[in-house]
């Protein structure tokens, strides 16, 4: 570590000296660099800013501007130090040149970023399966043709989906899932766990080479602990996991957990309501937990302008204080050079805000095509057929809308739906439905269900038992479940019903006029209220062990060919007469 009592410079820090290369080339000596700016912080993408005097009133033009030193696209370099022992603080590529024209005074202005924000550029979509974070992240920041280092991570994940995100936010959220940061120097993208117990590059002292210093600890920051929870199906329980206290940089005398005790203490709690394995929340608690440790003291430190002040390094503060002082992690760096001084601040501590609560990750409702409709609405069905682009949608009207007008055609989502197959079960003119819209979109309804209430009531009532489920149609046709007796029912209004009961042991079908065909464990009955015809277009056997057939009144049995009774033994008996006649009758 440096001396405390001054600024490990390369030179005598009374001169300071900036170079800028564009394109490999030095700019001329002739231009007059107002002021610099360099920024690098974690997380973000490295910057910088050039303000050169350009423009002249009496010739009207720009002539700096003019040439191609400073295009956007070029590639640019800043090198900073003192007595012409420089080092390179900033390398990237020029994003915009823009001119400032005041009263007294006109500039070219040049933004510059690092080469890492073409990772910021379009958003894509893209499935990974069955690879690790670290998998992911090298493959987000290699197809951008960036060189990479990812500290490798641990946990195999079945599946993850980028939607709609830049590989820049994509793989921030990624990294902070994992509680880690990305650090981006000169077109090099690193991604690792904070590195809290490095040693300090500086020792910056109050009263002696401390310039600046703002620093406040906030103990609404801390929490006693962090859990982490989710949903496990195959269990059907809360799968839980509490993180790691950390190691951290140690700074002051005022720990975490007396600053969480002021406010109570507890175990601040993380919720996902879907599925996260046990490591992704082990992950998840321990990376939020390393966060907020890193922003109980936060602030920011100026001092003598050094390059070597970098984004995830570790500083030492001294003379401020026993509640202050100490080791803290550098978060961001900002060279400053204006007026023939360079000075340096840093910012101490991490964020306890996450990525995605600082920026709006979400893409816009509707795309912006129209201002989007959130959540899900309450529509009335006005029309079911006649729908002029043929795709099968029914018309809705959202009552928050509208009362009076006849809404807009709305697609059905359905149990079933394909090429003349699956089910159709519309909701009839004047019902109440969910509508859900595709987008956010306004213009794209879906029909997610329909709703029951006081006013139009289930046909079931309901019961904590629930052994009853179903459906009944709009004319009292019935398909019902009983779970409680093991019955399906289908049945008509007018009475004509298929039985199918384990509590009966068998299957009954019965029609409105009283005839009945009856399945169990005795065999089968055939009742009819009137007359029973059996008729086949080729024969009719009847087989059993015994067969009796009784007629109350007349029997009679007729064939137009022949007919032939046989046994081994055989009785024709009459109680009054007993007829045997034929053209020719032989007995024996």
């Amino acid at each position: 570590m440096a001396s405390e009592s001054n600024i490990p410079t390369p030179a005598t820090p009374d001169v300071c000296t900036a170079v800028i290369l564009t394109g490999g080339i030095q700019i001329p000596g002739a231009y007059h660099l107002l002021s610099v700016t360099v920024s690098r912080e974690l997380n973000r993408i490295p910057s910088a800013t050039l303000f050169l005097r350009d423009g002249e009133a009496s010739s009207s033009t720009f002539a700096i501007s003019n040439t191609e030193t400073f295009l956007p696209g070029k590639e640019i370099e800043i090198q900073l130090g003192y007595r012409s022992q420089n080092d390179t603080v900033f390398k990237g590529v020029i994003i915009s040149h823009s001119v400032r024209v005041r009263r007294n005074s006109s500039m070219l202005i040049v933004e510059c970023r690092d080469k890492a924000i073409i990772m910021t550029l379009g958003r894509k979509n893209k499935y990974f399966a069955e690879q690790k974070d670290s998998d992911i992240m090298e493959q987000l920041i290699g197809s951008n043709g960036l060189q990479k280092e990812v500290e490798a991570t641990t946990t195999d994940l079945k599946e993850v989906v980028q939607f709609d995100s830049s590989d820049w936010d994509f793989l921030l959220c990624r990294a902070e899932a994992n509680g880690q940061v990305v650090m981006v120097e000169d077109g090099k993208v690193q991604v690792g766990k904070p590195a809290t117990g490095s040693e300090a590059i500086v020792n910056v002292t109050f009263g002696n080479t401390l310039l600046e210093l703002d620093a406040v600890i906030d103990a609404r920051l801390q929490s006693e602990s962090i859990s982490a929870e989710s949903w496990n199906p195959a269990d059907q329980l809360i799968v839980e996991a509490e993180a790691n206290e950390p190691e951290t940089t140690g700074n002051g005398n005022l720990p975490a957990n007396e600053l969480s005790a002021a406010f109570g203490g507890g175990v601040r709690k993380l919720i996902h309501g879907g599925v996260l394995s046990q490591p992704e929340l082990q992950m998840w608690a321990d990376g939020r937990l390393m966060k907020e440790r890193l922003a109980r003291t936060r602030g920011r430190a100026k001092f003598q302008g050094f390059a070597g002040a970098m984004p995830g390094k570790i500083i030492e503060l001294s003379g401020i204080g026993e509640r202050f002082e100490g080791k803290m992690y550098i978060s961001g760096v900002r060279h400053t050079v204006a007026d023939g001084n360079w000075e340096t601040d840093v910012q101490l501590g991490l964020s306890p805000d996450l990525f995605a609560e600082t920026i709006n990750l979400r893409p816009l409702p509707a795309s912006g095509l129209v201002p989007g409709i959130g959540g899900l609405q309450i529509g009335k069905v006005t029309q079911l057929e006649n729908d002029p682009a043929g795709e099968d949608r029914i018309k809705i009207r959202l009552p928050v809308i509208s009362t009076s007008d006849e809404g807009i055609w709305a697609r059905i989502s359905t149990l079933d739906a394909g090429n003349q197959r699956g089910t159709y079960f519309r909701p009839e003119v004047d019902d109440e439905v969910i509508v859900g819209f595709l987008n956010d979109d306004p213009r794209n309804p879906v029909v997610l269900g329909m709703c029951h209430s006081s006013a139009k009531p289930a046909p079931e009532k309901a019961k904590d038992t629930n052994h009853q489920k179903g459906y009944t149609s709009r004319e009292k046709m019935r398909f019902s479940f009983d779970d409680e007796k093991k019955i399906i029912m289908l049945e008509t209004p007018g009475g004509n019903k298929i039985t199918l009961s384990e509590d009966a042991k068998g299957i009954e079908l019965e029609d409105q006029n009283g005839n009945k065909i009856t399945m169990n464990g005795s065999g089968i009955t055939i009742e009819s209220s009137k007359d029973l015809i059996l008729k086949a277009v080729k024969d009719i056997k009847l087989e059993g062990i015994n067969m009796g057939m009784k007629a109350s009144a007349s029997f009679k049995a007729e064939g137009t060919g022949s007919v032939e009774l046989s046994g081994a033994n055989a009785t024709l008996k009459g109680s009054a007469t007993a007829v045997i006649q034929g053209g020719v009758v032989q007995i024996n």
